[in-house]
This record gives C-alpha cells, structure tokens and sequence, in this order.
C-alpha cells in the first residue's frame, strides 16, 4: 500500500536514501511515492482518519496476501472501469482551477450546491467528569465517543506538525482541496488497477467526519466531500480547522480527541507531548486498531518512525530530533485513566441522580462537570473503620452513610466492599430489616401524640396482643428474654424492650407511625401494621434513609432532604444546576428534643454504649429477628450516621461472628464510633438545644391496650440495669 512521502527538502540524497531504507520505504523522485507500513488498513479514496474501525485484524500480513492474489485476478477489469470512470474526472481536473473545480464538480453530483451553512449544526459528544467536594476526581462519564475538548491555547505545535506531516503535506498550500495529490493519487490508483491511495486533505475529512455519512463510499460522496471543504477554508483559519479536526478524529481505545488520546495513552495532557509521543498519535489516524500501541506496540513504532520521518521530510524537525526520537522507547501510561473510578459505588449513585434530572444522552455526551458533596477523607475513614472491625475471612458486610444534617449533604457512603463482586449500593439501594431502629419513630408519634415518656408506664412481659382485624394473637418476646415489670417508656427505650413498644404500637396506632416515619425521611414502602413499631417492615429500609430520618431529629425536627450533587456545569461553564437546601419542618422542636434527650441517655448507658463519645451524641441500636441485620443509626447535632451490618447475599444469621452474635449494639456501634470520632473533629462541639416552646403532655391519656401484670415465672432471675444489657446486645 502506498502513499506519497516527498523528500525534496532533503539535502542530502543519501540520507534521505537511509531513512527510507530504515523505515523499508521506497523513494522515487521528489514528487513520487513512499512505501508505507504494508500492515495499515486501506479505505476507498484515503478517507480513513477519524472512523472507528469496524473489527480487530488478526491476521494481517496473510490477509494482505490473499487480497493482493485477488487484485491481481481482478487488476485488469478494475483497471479498465476505473479508467473509465476517472478519465473524465482527470480531463475536469487539469483543465479547471480550484474554485471552478469545486463548483462543477458538484454540479455534476446535483443541481444544488451543497452549502455549508446549509448542513445540520454538529454537537460533538463530550465526557462528563464527576469530582469530589475537594475537587478529586472520581470518574469520567462517556458514551461511544469519550471525548473532552479544548481550546486551540493547549494544542501543541508539535502535534499539529506532526498531523500535517502525515496526513496532509500540502495543507499549508491548497484551499480544503489539494489538485495536486488529487491528480497525482488517480495516476497511481490507475496504474496500480484498484484504489491505492486518496486525496483527502485534512478539511475534507473535517467536512466529512461533521456532515456526510461516513458510511457511504462514492463519487458523489467525495464531491460533496471537496466542495464543502473549499467553503470551510474560506470561513476558518488553518488553524482553526486543525484544532476542531484534532478534537474530533479517533485515536482508538474509544479515545475521541487528542485531550482524551494523550490521557488515554499518556495520561498526561496534550501540552506535555514529546515529539514521539505526538508523532505516535498521529500515526494512530490510518488505522487505530492495527496500530494499537498496546495491542500491537512494535507496529505502532514501526508508524510513529514513518510520522517522523514525514516530519523532518518536511522540515518540521531536524536530522537529530529524528535520529533521538525514534531512538526513544515506547512509554506508555499503565492503564487509562477513562477505566478508573474512584468511589464507585458513590459514582454509580451519582450517575443514577444525574440521569434522573437530566437524561443519559446529556450525561454521557453533554460534557458535564459534576461537584459532589462526598469528602474523600471520610470514605478513607468509614472504609477503614469497616475493615478494622470485619476483618476475618467470611465476616458479614457493612454499609456507612453520614449526613450532614442541616444542610443535607452526603459526605460519606459506603455501599459494599467490593464493587467489583457486587455492584448493589447497600447504603442506597438495600432494603433490610431495621429492628428496634425503627422504635425511635414509634417514640417521636407518642410524643407528638402527648404521650409523657417519662410517666407513661406499660408492663415488661411476655405478651400475646389481640390485634384489630387478625385472627391469631400477636406474640411478643423481647431479647434475652429479659422483663422488667411495670417499665416507663423512657426505661423501655434504653433497654430496648419489645413488650412496652408493642402495647405502646396500638395505642399510638401503625398509621401514626408511619406517618412520622415518612414525614422524618424514611421513602420506602411502609405498611401499617403494628409489628412496624419493632422493626418488622414488609420490604425494609436503607441506611440512607435511616441516616436522613435521624438527622431530623439531630436538626430540630426539620427534614432536610439528601443530596450527593452541589452543582453541575455544562460544557461551556455555565452552571445549569445547583443544590439547594430544601427542608421542612417534620416533627417540632420541642418533640425532637425529648426524643433526643432519651436516644441520648441510651449511648451514655443504654444499649448503645459502644457508640459513646467524648462529646454529646444520640443514638439507638436495632437487631433484626435471628440476627439477620444489626443496626446502629446516631447523631451530634452536626452530622447523622447509620451503619448496618448483614450478608447481603442472602438473611443469613449472625450467630457467630469473631464468637458473639452480632446485635446492633456490637459491631455497628463499634463502627459507628471508630468513623464518628475521626470525622467530629471537623465540627465544633455543640449540645442538644432545647426548645424555645417545650412540649406540652396530654395529663389525661391513658393506655387501651396495656395489660395487666402477670405472674408468669418467665420473669428475670434479677432486674439488669441498661448498661448490663447493652453489653449483652
């Protein structure tokens, strides 16, 4: 295959003999031709640069053989039509200057003139990057075309240089057509019998790549290829039209552009190009996929020492950049940096948000640049608090997410431990059993309702409950089997007493607590039944909602809803999204407060101990039936964490892990407080504020549905106080 090279600014014969013989290229005269690598893909009419390859060659050299037995079979009868059909092609070609050539030679496709300002506007696809709250970068968002464009100031010259070297030695010299390789390519293309080389200059495949159906092989393809790029040139500078063409051509490794090719290969950016490194680019154009330089790293040099060689052919370079540069070894980067993805269960959380507000073709092509509220720090934190705990072959699993409660923001998410094993967010998307985590919203509705906790008494006993509606009683048991008589509501909190908040379900009623619950943060799927003030949901919650409901009652009783986006620039800079505080006002303050007051009490030496700070924080441990999921879900007044801990193949029971069954108040709390008392640090220390106007009981309830004392000998050996209790859960 060949293609012309000129060594006429060569000064000495031999020299230029040497590096043809170096690169196995055959010179002729200062106008001839130049062998290039046998190996490159050839495509009708040399339009090859900027198109994606349709398949991987594994065979080329035999596949070059046996295309040459068939050209050679068939060289006589294509010799023949093509001289036919380019004869008079030649004759409009010596006889017509540029202009006229440009004109007529799309008159004889149509009518019309095809005008440039008549085509569709062209909206290259971008990348869109996602970046953390200190400005790291998590991930790049692409398409087919994973592109990032960039102004003519970062394009070197170097790079230029060497585009023009091999693809277009005249460019500097024709108007978007070159006469001369246009009949020069059709001599060689006539006596070779079948297309050997083309002529299409760097503009027409500009024109080409934006306009025309890449798709489509044919003359009147070409003229409309020619005529569009005589317009362009006389609407854009050289300059101008190299820098849209170098952010538009494929590089290969779905690299569009050279930003995104010099990343790719180099990650570095274009500024920093060496000369081989840019003369390796350019080389990439004729046949990305054969010419892979980590595919097929000894033929791309092979190419990247032609492209240098065509640039000091041409005087881009002198005799010793040549000689040093394709001396040079090839230096690749390790890997792309497009298939790294920092945080990526947060990224894929991101993404998901992302397409929601503004669909996937914007996202993965619009060239989006997304600030997230994620603090690199804290994942680094909650990931090591994770893996100090649950360290052994075969222990469970765990999931973090930390809110900031006044304004919403999610600064850490933890949604697995191997992404790659399991893509599922269990911090976002998984639905388990909350156990008596979920009894705080059961407590914040008899609040609301006027229930004193303090003074409200209901017998800590094993229970069988009439249920309204059902036919077989509600049985109730609590952990440990431990009982305590007749026990306050606060008392019953601490100790997390299943008997009291049954009793306490029914005066308070399901819907009740629902609501509060959903009102407070919680958006799944809730049935009103009473089993849901225990914990026993129909479909569970995630630690994302557990952590956004109890940030309201940290944040005075206002709901403020999540975010993991602060903004969100298109690719021109403008910001076209931002977050903004929406909050509501779920619960009162006042009712916030007694909960908190009690949650409180529950770290200081309730069941929750292992949560316990130097600072003021609240807090309730919750463990699911047969110790299938354990929870701890607490705050400061700052900052809102739940941490669950399970196998989220499967309800697989926890009954020994590191030899002790896993409740809420064990492992979770431990995490929760190896990642809170890192990260308090960064917020002042605040307490609990009381309310402006207090809450105010009803003096007149009274309890519907509390039972009776019994005298059932199941009753504990000895009363326990709340710490002992924790230290059992």
């Amino acid at each position: 295959m060949s293609r012309r090279l000129g060594f006429a600014s060569l000064s000495d014969p031999k020299l230029s003999l040497r590096i043809c013989i170096e690169h196995q290229l055959t010179l002729h005269d200062a106008r001839g031709r130049v062998e290039r690598p046998t190996d490159a893909r050839r495509r009708p009419f040399g339009y090859n640069a900027g198109i994606m390859p349709k398949s991987r060659s594994t065979n080329r050299r035999a596949r070059l053989v046996r295309r040459r037995r068939r050209t050679q079979r068939r060289g006589t009868s294509q010799a023949l039509v093509i001289a036919l059909v380019m004869a008079p092609f030649l004759a409009m070609i010596l006889g017509l200057g540029a202009v006229t050539l440009g004109l007529q030679t799309a008159a004889a496709v149509g009518r019309d003139v095809p005008r440039l300002e008549d085509q569709e506007g062209v909206v290259l696809a971008e990348t869109s990057r996602i970046y953390a709250a200190d400005g790291t970068l998590l991930a790049y968002l692409h398409g087919v075309e994973n592109r990032t464009i960039i102004g003519h100031e970062r394009i070197p010259k170097v790079m230029k240089d060497a585009l023009v070297a091999i693809e277009d030695e005249r460019y500097y010299q024709h108007n978007g057509v070159d006469l001369q390789g246009v009949l020069r390519s059709s001599l060689v293309n006539l006596q070779a019998g079948t297309v050997e080389e083309g002529f299409s200059t760097i503009t027409m495949q500009l024109v080409g790549n934006l306009y025309l159906d890449r798709r489509e092989v044919s003359l009147t393809r070409k003229f409309r290829e020619m005529t569009l790029a005589w317009q362009l040139e006389t609407k854009m500078s050289k300059d101008e039209i190299l820098d849209q063409y170098l952010n538009t051509v494929y590089f290969g490794s779905n690299a569009y552009g050279v930003q995104t090719a010099t990343r790719t290969y180099f990650d570095k950016d274009p500024g920093a190009l060496t000369l081989p490194e840019a003369a390796l680019l350019a080389g990439l154009l004729q046949a990305p996929t054969d010419y892979s330089p980590r595919n097929n790293p000894d033929l791309s040099v092979e190419r990247r020492n032609v492209v240098l060689a065509r640039m000091y052919s041409n005087g881009f370079i002198t005799y010793d950049q040549y000689r040093d540069a394709t001396a040079s070894k090839l230096q690749l980067a390790e890997a792309s940096p497009y298939t790294k993805v920092q945080e990526p269960y947060v990224v894929a959380y991101v993404r998901k948000q992302l397409i929601d507000m503004f669909g996937e073709d914007m996202v993965f092509e619009g060239g989006l640049t997304v600030q997230t509220t994620i603090e690199p720090r804290y994942q680094v934190l909650a990931q090591e608090a994770i893996g100090s705990t649950l360290d052994r072959e075969g222990d469970p699993s765990a999931a973090l997410v930390c809110i900031e409660t006044r304004t919403g923001h999610i600064v850490a998410m933890v949604g697995g431990s191997d992404y790659d094993s399991s893509k599922f967010n269990l911090a976002a998307q998984g639905r388990r059993q909350p156990g008596s985590a979920f009894k705080t919203f059961a407590l914040t509705a008899a609040v609301e309702q006027g229930i004193d906790p303090y003074n409200t008494y209901y017998e800590s006993q094993p229970l069988e409950l009439d249920i309204p509606g059902s036919r077989e009683p509600w049985r109730v048991k609590t952990f440990g089997n431990s009982y305590y008589g007749s026990t306050s509501l606060s008392q019953a909190t601490l100790r997390s007493d299943n008997t009291v908040y049954a009793q306490l379900a029914l005066d308070v009623t399901a819907e009740r607590i629902v609501d509060v619950a959903m009102r407070m943060g919680i958006t799944s799927t809730l049935n009103a039944n009473p089993a849901i003030a225990l914990g026993g949901l129909t479909y569970g919650v995630s630690p994302l909602e557990m952590a956004s409901a109890y940030g309201t009652l940290a944040n005075s009783g206002r709901r403020v809803l999540p975010t993991s986006i602060l903004s969100v620039t298109d690719s021109k800079g403008k910001v076209i999204w931002e977050a903004e505080t929406r909050e509501t006002q779920a619960i009162t303050p006042g009712v916030a407060y007694v909960v908190t007051k009690i949650l409180e009490a529950n770290v200081r030496g309730g069941t929750g101990t292992r949560a316990r700070l130097d600072r003021p924080a609240a807090g309730k441990t919750g463990t699911a039936q047969n110790y299938q999921d354990a929870w701890f879900c607490g705050y400061i007044p700052q900052l809102s964490t739940a941490v669950w801990v399970g196998h989220p193949e499967a309800q697989i029971e926890m009954r020994n892990v590191h030899g002790i069954r896993v409740t809420g108040g064990s492992y979770p709390a431990i995490i929760w407080n190896k990642f809170m008392r890192e990260v308090i640090g960064d917020y002042p220390e605040e307490s609990f504020q009381p309310p402006a106007v207090p809450v105010t009981y009803d003096r007149t309830f009274k309890s519907k549905f509390a039972v009776r004392p019994t005298t059932s000998p199941r009753a504990p050996r000895r009363p326990q106080s709340p710490s002992e209790e924790a230290r059992a859960r």
